[in-house]
């Protein structure tokens, strides 16, 4: 099936919708929610709208639609594109649709599920699945959603939700609309691969439910949205192909593609997604350990040689530049969440921090093919951090989201200095075979030129980021036309220019690098057929201009 049909929320009364009105009030009361994580400034926008539920939402669509008046969306803003930065307008917070709506079991799937809405963070989440607590589900007057509650707990396993876009504190719907991707994406895939449903409103305020499943492009490529006044939109799917890598570049597109998988990854410009089903994976017991080696080099062919070991089966496989873990090194002596937690060795010039499951009930875990294959690349196992115990598996994490937290609170000091100045954090994945020749090009062009970087990352997938953080204007500049030579590189080698962060606002000149003005112009008509006034997320994903 390639048609469906839009339906209407209930009415509510857009006058009593929170709204904070001009930009003076919102700066001075609500600073907050002038940028994201990318430290991307707002520029002036008129209203601030706190919808409390859907039907308060589509009737804020409803009037700015009107009005055409474009609409921004916002929920964690943990973004680091500047996706849900306003910069005309009005900005919609979805922060107040947080609930989980159910837990149940699919019987076709045999698989557990949630039911959630946008704003649930990927923290909360966790937490409720790993006490099997849901609040406000106990009192459900569906007597369906309390006999799924009552299963789920029952069943004797615990469950979690396998996407890991490492920064948790991020909203389920946001991972959502980003196709999210993190550390676990190296054994899991990204977030695409376990949503099993979306609730999303249209630039008209009206609203699609999509199963998995159910309606997939004809064989020419196309899909009918029926609105419920009976017109029709008619939206042509591009006929470009997917990189050989993890993407989160632009809109996704393949033959007789199934229609929820436009809507996941496309950064809100389609769209808004206001509740989700996602499918849930028995929770294994980890092991989980920092392998410190000799050099970044060193680390690159660690990476590469447990990859192509069939008998590792890794959850994730994380890399810490040298410099990296100078850093670490520095907060060390001053971070209070690091008491507990072994001293980095002073001589490990870069480390691998990888997981995979074992069975806490055998004497030991099996080392044998880990061991070989550190061996082969010139390390020893006893040069490793390793912990399985829910306390030390909590401080690796710690361990692993302090750069990244770090390197954002640099750059908001340096900010102060300099409003102009944001993050350069490359989001580039390459294909297999083409690791080292990515990673020796960021190391030697940042040395070159005497910018400060950090590098960590997703090196199982080929997916390093670095981070260049400008000191200056000058050092902006630089970084900017060296990622722009770094984005042309990764997509020479058949790679992407984003692989999970999206396009936003700040790497829109970049998709250009990656598809023909052509190919852009046929996702702009996907765009227009879905929102033909144009004032959904605007500026976001699209270069200014397109030349056909």
């Amino acid at each position: 099936m390639h048609e469906i049909n839009s339906r209407s929320a209930p009415s509510a009364d857009f006058s009593k919708v929170k709204c904070i009105e001009g930009f003076e009030c919102i700066q001075a009361e609500y600073s907050a929610y002038l940028t994201d994580e990318s430290k991307l400034s707002a520029r002036p926008f008129d209203y601030l709208f706190f919808p409390k539920s859907e039907a308060e939402l589509a009737a804020v669509m409803a009037e700015l639609h009107r009005r055409n008046i474009p609409m921004t969306f916002a929920s964690a803003r943990t973004g680091l594109v500047g996706g849900c930065v306003p910069q005309e307008g009005a900005l919609i917070s979805l922060e107040h649709l947080d609930q989980v709506q159910a837990v149940y079991r699919d019987p076709a799937s045999a698989e557990w599920r949630v039911k959630a809405q946008t704003s649930v963070s990927l923290k909360n989440l966790d937490g409720m699945l790993r006490i099997k607590q849901f609040p406000g589900l106990e009192q459900s007057p569906d007597p369906v959603v309390a006999q799924g509650l009552r299963d789920f707990r029952e069943d004797p396993n615990q469950y979690f939700y396998p996407p890991d876009p490492t920064e948790m504190s991020a909203s389920l719907g946001g991972s959502v609309v980003t196709n999210a991707s993190g550390a676990r994406t190296y054994r899991y895939g990204p977030t695409r691969a376990w949503v099993r449903g979306i609730r999303v409103f249209l630039a008209d305020s009206e609203y699609l439910d999509i199963p998995r499943g159910k309606y997939f492009a004809s064989p020419g490529g196309q899909f009918v949205v029926w609105n419920t006044q009976g017109v029709a939109s008619t939206i042509t799917i591009p006929d470009y192909p997917q990189p050989r890598t993890k993407s989160a570049t632009g809109f996704y597109a393949a033959p007789q593609m199934d229609l929820i998988d436009l809507f996941i990854g496309s950064e809100g410009t389609l769209g808004v997604v206001t509740s989700v089903d996602v499918a849930l994976l028995k929770r294994e017991e980890k092991v989980s350990i920092i392998q410190f080696l000799d050099s970044d080099e060193q680390a690159v062919q660690l990476a590469e040689a447990m990859r192509a070991e069939s008998r590792l089966q890794l959850d994730f496989l994380e890399f810490y530049s040298g410099n990296a873990l100078n850093l670490l090194r520095e907060l060390q002596k001053v971070e209070p969440s690091t008491v507990g937690m072994p001293a980095i060795p002073d001589d490990a010039r870069g480390a691998i921090f990888f997981e995979m499951s074992f069975d806490p009930h055998t004497e030991e875990l099996e080392y044998a093919a880990l061991e070989e294959v550190i061996a082969s690349c010139g390390a020893s196992l006893e040069r490793s951090w390793a912990g399985y115990e829910s306390r030390e598996l909590d401080r690796f994490k710690v361990f692993r989201h302090m750069v990244p937290e770090t390197i954002n609170s640099i750059l908001a000091e340096r900010k102060k200095q300099y409003p102009g100045i944001h993050k350069l954090g490359t989001d580039m994945a390459v294909p297999d075979g083409h690791l080292q020749e990515m990673w020796q090009l960021y190391k030697s062009c940042c040395e070159e030129l005497n910018l400060e970087w950090y590098a960590f990352g997703h090196i199982g997938n080929n997916h390093i980021h670095v981070n260049i953080l400008p000191r200056n204007m000058d050092d902006l500049n630089n970084g900017m036309q060296l990622y722009a030579a770094f984005a042309r590189k990764a997509v020479e080698l058949g790679g992407s220019v984003s692989a999970e962060h999206g396009i936003g606002k700040i790497k829109s000149k970049f998709l250009q690098y990656m598809f023909t003005p052509g190919q852009i112009q046929q996702m702009r008509r996907v765009k227009e057929a879905l929102d033909p006034k144009g004032i959904l997320n605007p500026n976001d994903i699209f270069p200014a201009e397109v030349h056909p």
